[in-house]
């Protein structure tokens, strides 16, 4: 090729660079932020001479905040991030509880994950029953991850094991139905990792297949939250919330972000990125909103709780 070729062609480049950047051709359309006014962090106490990994995260009317971590123990915190109470689950050899929630009657219900079975304790933290054992059965469990209860009373139960299915219990812990199977197709899951209601639906996060989907309370399958082409996917959602606005916070395991999406999918704005800072997540697993509007995360890879403010 000629001097004056390549002079040629590499003008040619850098003018369809130009192009390319001020029209938009072949880049991502720009992602809206997550307005957030402050973050700070609460601690979780050591266990055994290390620092453990909060896990799993709930919150209930009072904004007490519930904590699953990798050291078997269920964690009460206040508003305030003051550590209340702690105990452990009744074992955690073989591993450690996922899912957890506050009932209606004040007792706290924990998916017991390694141990295939649901674990309610009374406030102070005695266990008052348990349900649930390993198998493919109605009623029973392969990974239970994640336990939600409806306005009626009911409880769901996300699992990831053999079925990868959500059961639906009375509050007693009787078997009523079930829905899902392993798979990619509509109404199929890869790991339910975390669900809520809200509207007479139950919204599942669908983590390895990088979804939200949406059932009726008997477990139909309705839709799929679509996020709008030009945003960037949802990259393994590990759980979920629902405001009584319809709008939808999702939290990122693989992105290492928190998302807020309209309930038509369009995304409102995205917080975090993968990384050990303050505005930054390294594999979160877990969130809640309390009724304030704060938001608390388990950026669990990071070994804490971190709280945003909007």
């Amino acid at each position: 090729m000629s001097g004056n070729n390549r002079q040629q062609r590499g003008v040619c480049v850098v003018a369809l660079s130009a192009c390319m950047l001020m029209c938009g051709c072949g880049q991502p359309e720009a992602e809206p932020e997550l307005g957030i006014s402050d973050v700070r962090t609460w601690k979780i106490p050591a266990a055994d001479h290390f620092l453990p990994a909060p896990r799993g995260l709930a919150s209930d009317a009072e904004n007490n905040v519930l904590v699953l971590d990798d050291a078997g123990r269920v964690l009460v915190y206040d508003s305030t991030g003051s550590l209340q109470r702690m105990w452990s689950m009744p074992d955690n050899s073989i591993g450690n509880p996922e899912g957890i929630c506050r009932l209606q009657d004040g007792r706290i219900a924990v998916a017991d994950t390694h141990y295939h079975r649901i674990v309610i304790f009374r406030d102070g933290g005695e266990v008052d029953e348990m349900f649930g054992s390993e198998g493919n059965g109605p009623g029973e469990f392969v990974f239970p991850v994640a336990i939600a209860q409806a306005e009626d009373g009911s409880l769901y139960v996300g699992e990831y094991g053999d079925h990868q299915r959500v059961q639906k219990f009375t509050a007693e812990g009787d078997y009523i139905l079930e829905f899902g199977q392993h798979g990619t197709g509509p109404g199929e899951f890869q790991r339910p990792s975390g669900l809520d209601l809200h509207g007479g639906s139950v919204f599942v996060v669908d983590a390895f297949n990088d979804r939200i989907q949406v059932f009726s309370l008997d477990g139909e399958y309705q839709r799929t939250v679509q996020l709008p082409e030009g945003s960037a996917p949802l990259e393994y959602p590990y759980d979920l919330r629902v405001l009584s606005s319809g709008q939808i916070y999702v939290i990122e395991n693989k992105a290492a972000r928190l998302t807020l999406l309209a309930d038509d999918g369009m995304v409102i704005g995205r917080f975090g990125s993968p990384g050990r800072d303050l505005s930054q997540f390294y594999q979160p697993w877990d969130l809640t909103v309390l009724t304030d509007g704060r938001i608390l995360v388990a950026d669990t890879g990071n070994h804490r709780l971190v709280e945003l403010k909007p």
